[in-house]
């Protein structure tokens, strides 16, 4: 078969070619002819059957499905609204209770005594408090030997200390170290400090 028999055959089973021209024609249109005569007498025996609007029973339906709650009627739609605002509220509150506790965290924290504290100069010896005296201890030893200076450290009526001859003049690095930590340098370049902990009166 041809490009022309093609168009030709398939114009027949559309119904674009005249009965009369095609009993001239060919057997190809014959044919498509006899099949497009075929398919449109089962089209009646098998066509779709459309039933009748019964509004009774569709009314009936209706009902039933919205007592099943398969269809929103106002009152639950109002309530699905009313459920969304209800999860927003709720998201409101837990966002503002967790600022009040960051705050109230914050204001806790700042009315905590400081982790050190100058006391003050006692016949030469700089007095600490802090939290933990031990570890202020180890950190100043720590510091003031990488600074290169010699330490000796003891302990004393419940208070850490240590004792260090600083090197005249003092070095930038050991100037910072004893801003730090709020202790003056001494004029002998004799260091004592004592550390005692926040509950010594």
């Amino acid at each position: 078969m041809t490009l022309d028999d093609d168009s030709l055959w398939l114009d027949a089973l559309a119904g674009r070619v005249d009965r009369n021209d095609a009993v001239q024609s060919r057997s190809l249109v014959q044919e498509a002819l006899a099949l497009r005569g075929l398919i449109r007498s089962q089209e009646s025996e098998f066509g779709p059957t459309v039933l009748e609007i019964d509004a009774e029973r569709v009314a009936t339906l209706i009902e039933r499905a919205r007592r099943e709650g398969l269809l929103a009627t106002r009152e639950t739609r109002f309530g699905s609204t009313r459920r969304a605002w209800s999860g927003v509220r709720r998201l409101s509150l837990a966002a503002a209770a967790l600022v009040i506790i960051a705050v109230g965290a914050g204001i806790w924290q700042s009315q905590l005594p400081p982790t050190e504290t100058l006391r003050g100069v006692e016949r030469g010896t700089v007095l600490l408090t802090a939290r933990d005296p031990q570890a202020l201890k180890h950190q100043l030893v720590g510091e003031l030997q990488a600074a290169g200076v010699r330490v000796s450290s003891y302990e004393r009526l419940g208070r850490a200390g240590i004792d260090a001859d600083l090197p005249q003049p003092l070095s930038s690095e050991l100037k910072r170290v004893l801003e730090r930590h709020h202790i003056p340098v001494p004029a002998d370049g004799a260091l004592v400090v004592e550390i005692e902990g926040p509950d010594r009166p």
